[in-house]
């Protein structure tokens, strides 16, 4: 397994992708009508569109959590690329976590995607031997999401 990512929701994705790229030096990986990949060297930020206002407040109580799971999109989430999905989820939850997402096969429709040589940039800028990517988003014990991904 390796980390893969870091997930931001942002309110407009083109300034996003100007700000990150302008401001920071990130490069645009492949862009969708739903997401972006920015690289800077072999470092990956995605950038989803979405709406981070309408995220509710962290709970602060244990009832709280218990109300809301899984009811908000999270703004954040880390990504991990596995060889092995099943056998990746099977872990996951034999050592806590919790499946949110069974796993899916995802097809990106693709606007954008640039010729890149390192391999961890080349199996995120798009399906390699297949038209998908095989996906899932459990959560850590404590109910940070995190998603699987193997690519």
């Amino acid at each position: 397994m390796i980390f893969e990512h870091v997930s931001i929701t942002v309110s407009d994705l083109d300034r996003s992708l100007r700000f990150y790229c302008q401001v920071f030096g990130f490069r645009l990986l492949r862009k969708t009508t739903v997401n972006a990949y920015l690289y800077l060297e072999d470092q990956l930020l995605e950038l989803i569109q979405g709406d981070p206002a309408t995220a509710a407040p962290i709970p602060q109580t244990e009832q709280e959590w218990q109300e809301r799971k899984w009811r908000q999109v999270p703004a954040v989430h880390l990504g991990f690329r596995v060889d092995d999905i099943e056998q990746a989820l099977s872990k996951i939850v034999a050592l806590g976590g919790e499946v949110v997402v069974p796993c899916v096969e995802y097809t990106p429709t693709i606007e954008h995607v640039a010729k890149v040589r390192a391999d961890k940039l080349r199996r995120a800028a798009q399906p390699m031997g297949k038209p998908y990517w095989r996906m899932a988003d459990v959560s850590d014990p404590d109910g940070l999401i995190l998603e699987i991904l193997e690519r």
